[in-house]
């Protein structure tokens, strides 16, 4: 996973939508936070600074605060969302979205783009599964409800749109754990067995096509016991459960925890809780 994304909070500060006529020129401003621009349909052209991005459908930008910056639609209008948020939470309020050149925004009320956050995903594609349209719709009328409530939830959601804008990249030259996922389908099966007397462990994963060594080397390596042991440790957290129904034996509640003989379970029983089964009961 991305390590940065997983430390940020973003903080919504407006959300907008709307289109434009072909030739439609903003003027030259800077901005107190960031805003995430998001073209749905048709084109424009945003200067940033000293360098010009071209945005059609499916472009989205994240212009950083005290930058100089001016849009222009292209010949066909724009339909656009643009959310203006910091990375992290702030109690700087109020203070006003942007101000018009040359006037320049008051330095004590910028929230720098944290050092964590690398300048390369400011400009990219939305993802191709077409889920940031539907994220954004919800958004823009959560926040339009005024509700605090509502606003609230709005953090949540958006910080799923940034994932998803965002993860692509690093997603693709991130390897697959298949050690992990191979574990994992271990433990499934053993958990999918449950309290039902088997024939042994080694018949029971022989279906996942590995040799138990390797499966117990996995296994052992990720979850920090063999497969034998977390078995064993289910089936006796099986059997204090059962211990507290009165009308069971302790040998009763052995075979049903599943264990055959009743004298191991006792002796496994106390080794881990330090008491025997009827002293537990």
């Amino acid at each position: 996973m991305i390590s940065w994304l997983s430390s940020i909070a973003p903080q919504i500060h407006m959300i907008w939508r709307g289109k434009w006529k072909a030739g439609t020129i903003e003027p030259a401003r800077f901005l107190y936070d960031h805003e995430l621009v998001v073209v749905i349909a048709g084109s424009c052209a945003v200067q940033v600074g000293q360098r010009m991005h071209e945005l059609r459908s499916g472009d989205y930008l994240i212009v950083p605060p005290n930058t100089f910056h001016v849009t222009t639609t292209g010949a066909h209008g724009v339909h656009r969302y643009c959310i203006h948020f910091d990375w992290e939470p702030t109690t700087r309020h109020p203070r006003p979205s942007y101000c018009f050149y040359p006037e320049r925004p008051d330095k004590r009320n910028v929230i720098k783009t944290p050092a964590s956050v690398p300048a390369s995903i400011f400009h990219g594609t939305c993802p191709p599964d077409g889920i940031a349209v539907p994220i954004m719709e919800t958004l823009f009328h959560r926040w339009q409800t005024g509700e605090q409530l509502a606003q609230a939830t709005c953090r949540a959601v958006f910080l799923e749109l940034l994932t998803r804008l965002l993860w692509r990249d690093d997603r693709r030259r991130q390897p697959a754990n298949h050690s992990t996922q191979l574990a994992h389908a271990v433990k499934d099966l053993l958990d999918r067995c449950g309290d039902r007397p088997t024939a042994g462990i080694q018949n029971l994963l022989r279906s996942l096509g590995f040799s138990y060594p390797h499966l117990c080397r996995l296994f052992r390596s990720t979850f920090g016991v063999t497969p034998v042991e977390y078995r064993t440790a289910v089936r006796l957290e099986r059997a204090k459960a059962l211990l507290r129904d009165p009308r069971l034996t302790v040998s009763e509640v052995a075979y049903a925890a599943g264990f055959d003989d009743p004298g191991y379970f006792a002796r496994r029983f106390r080794q881990q809780n330090g008491v025997t089964p009827s002293a537990f009961r």
